[in-house]
């Protein structure tokens, strides 16, 4: 089962509102992402956020387009959180988690590299990387970004 590991959207600068929530560019990225997402088939058995608001109203809006609506907030997600901890409580059971840099890059390199300083993908705002797990250990099966989206 898949992995799914996604950087939350475009949020408004800290000077705005230091709550940093989604701007609304972020917010469309991340809408078009999630219908593409659905599009193609997509659906998770749950989605799981940081708790910082930027994350938490990806997530939101992840769950209502690919899973039941609900979120999650789990500890271990925060931008420099040790990512070996969390790694190690992790299931291949089509779970998504929402979250920030430089914790996801690190985490998605130390499951496919071994390496926490691998830079085995540069996360963006939206992108979305799906990681299996098999016999051999993880790799990555795809990645993908807003960009591939942009409204004409």
């Amino acid at each position: 089962m898949p992995i799914y590991f996604v950087q939350h959207g475009l949020a408004v600068p800290e000077s705005v509102d230091p709550n940093r929530p989604l701007s609304a560019d972020g917010r469309e990225e991340v809408e078009r992402v999630a219908a593409h997402l659905r599009k193609a088939g997509v659906a998770v058995k749950r989605v799981c956020h940081s708790g910082k608001t930027r994350a938490k109203e990806t997530a939101q809006i992840l769950a209502e387009h690919l899973g039941d609506g609900n979120i999650d907030e789990v500890p271990g997600m925060n931008p420099n959180d040790n990512v070996i901890e969390f790694a190690a409580g992790l299931k291949g059971d089509n779970t998504m988690y929402v979250g920030h840099l430089p914790h996801l890059g690190k985490l998605v390199s130390y499951l496919v590299a071994g390496d926490d300083q691998a830079g085995a993908v540069k996360f963006v705002n939206g992108g979305v990387v799906c990681v299996e797990k098999d016999s051999s250990g993880y790799h990555m099966e795809w990645y993908l970004k807003p960009s591939m989206f942009k409204v004409q």
